[in-house]
């Protein structure tokens, strides 16, 4: 006999591989599985804007850094904050009016496009950055996955990232873009309404807000300072380190096509209210699991799973299985976007641009949808070791926003940016990201920095510097 947690889970899945097999008539050509055609209405570019942006991160990492550090972890829900309304207000309508004047379908056309590089340097040096980062990111999201189906099922974890990846792969190999976006808007509002409804029943049952920082705060006055008792120069560098998540919304491939996929470039504003406001309930809701789970268990041998272990605590059985839909679908809604955009690098600005410029639309479906295949896979392999949600996360978001997203705010706001200037932030950006993060660059200062910050003004100010060198007169 299923019980009442597995049966909710498994509808969650069938309603998955519905929309994958539905949708999958609607991808007709390569612009339809990519960006679906510019087709998107208001609430699907907003709803999967955000749901393919926060991801695992949100529902297991971030809870997991606040059952670690406290009310401090509410400066890294800000800097999210701050960085998807700066994404919405001063990207969007930008990218969405030059791509379609461009005629651009991915981040690399529109960048070859936009500093009319017919060398195709930026377009082979923009897809290998999304291909590196894209890929470790997809495996950050396969870990997620093998940790909540293994939590709740108590499955080993190898079984459990099998399930996940499969089950993925499948519908974001069947429907491409439109899969995509209309599963995001299914999961990200399964998302934000157990992100409403947890905390308000984990509030109640500790006794109220100020009983759950009165417990918190004797267990360790740490967890109830906003600097996490740091002082001084090293409280502003906490802080610092914490807000420059907000940098990595103007680099993220996966968020930035949803920009380029509404039909109407007016409604924007729309999107931009709905995307804002799920933004800021999640992340609330997020921070607040954490916290009542450090109130309520005290210590968990992973942190990272605070979220499950909460709702399978508090919640009846059947609620349960839909808290742990609502996390899979918050891993899920990323990484079949990112995988997406990866293959997208490869196929259209690798294969179509620059090999077979006459491939007809079915066989470009054809090899995208391999392409997402292979790409799923080399995840996979990557994410078998398993390994800390938020950090795997931070790693793969701080390169793509100090290597794309400098690039990307200066092409859209300041004319004066040269084809030399791009290439030098794209180069100097991932150089540092990486360098900073395998060679212990983030213990230069205490406490640690995380590579992003670094290497995103440096990025920023040699694509300035070198524009200025480079400008023609």
């Amino acid at each position: 006999m299923i019980d009442t947690l597995t049966l909710a889970f498994i509808l969650y899945l069938i309603v998955l591989i519905v929309i994958g097999i539905y949708t999958a008539r609607l991808s007709k050509s390569l612009d339809d599985f990519l960006i679906a055609g510019r087709k998107l209405g208001v609430l699907p570019v907003a709803i999967s804007a955000e749901a393919s942006d926060m991801s695992g991160w949100l529902v297991l990492g971030l809870p997991g850094r606040a059952f670690m550090y406290g009310i401090s972890s509410l400066w890294v829900a800000i800097g999210c904050a701050l960085g998807t309304l700066l994404g919405w207000i001063g990207i969007s309508d930008k990218l969405r009016y030059y791509t379609e004047k461009l005629r651009s379908i991915t981040i690399p056309d529109y960048l070859e496009d936009r500093f009319a590089d017919k060398s195709h340097l930026i377009r082979a040096v923009s897809t290998s950055i999304i291909a590196l980062f894209m890929v470790s990111y997809v495996s950050a999201q396969f870990v997620a996955g093998g940790k909540i189906i293994s939590e709740t099922f108590g499955w080993d974890y190898s079984s459990s990232l099998i399930l996940g990846a499969v089950i993925l792969t499948f519908y974001t190999m069947t429907g491409g873009f439109f899969a995509v976006a209309w599963t995001d808007v299914f999961q990200g509002l399964l998302m934000v309404a157990i992100l409403l409804i947890l905390p308000v029943v984990a509030i109640m049952k500790i006794g109220g807000l100020g009983k759950l920082f009165s417990t918190i705060g004797s267990m360790n006055p740490s967890f109830s300072s906003i600097t996490f008792s740091f002082s001084g120069f090293a409280s502003l560098i906490f802080i610092a380190g914490s807000l420059s998540w907000m940098l990595g919304y103007t680099g993220q491939p996966h968020i930035l096509t949803r920009y380029m996929a509404i039909r109407d470039r007016k409604k924007l504003r729309e999107s931009t209210a709905i995307g804002v406001t799920w933004a800021l309930v999640s992340l609330w809701g997020a921070v607040i699991v954490g916290l009542a789970g450090l109130a309520y268990f005290g210590s968990l041998a992973d942190p990272e799973r605070v979220m499950p272990a909460l709702a399978l605590e508090l919640l009846p059985r059947w609620f349960a299985g839909i808290v742990i839909a609502a996390i899979t679908a918050a891993i899920m809604s990323t990484a079949d976007s990112q995988l997406l955009v990866a293959a997208s690098a490869i196929v259209e600005d690798v294969y179509h641009k620059l090999i077979r410029k006459d491939a007809d639309q079915k066989r470009l479906l054809m090899m995208s949808r391999i392409v997402v295949l292979v790409l799923a896979v080399i995840a996979f392999i990557l994410a078998i070791e398993g390994g800390v949600i938020y950090l795997l996360v931070a790693f793969a978001w701080g390169g793509l926003a100090a290597s794309l997203g400098p690039v990307i705010l200066l092409s859209l706001w300041w004319r004066k940016t040269t084809r030399e200037g791009a290439l030098a932030g794209m180069i100097s950006g991932t150089i540092t990201v990486i360098a900073w993060d395998k060679l212990g660059g983030k213990y230069l200062l205490y406490p640690p920095i995380p590579g992003m910050l670094p290497a995103f003004l440096i990025s920023f100010f040699l694509v300035i510097f070198v524009s200025l060198l480079t400008k023609k007169d």
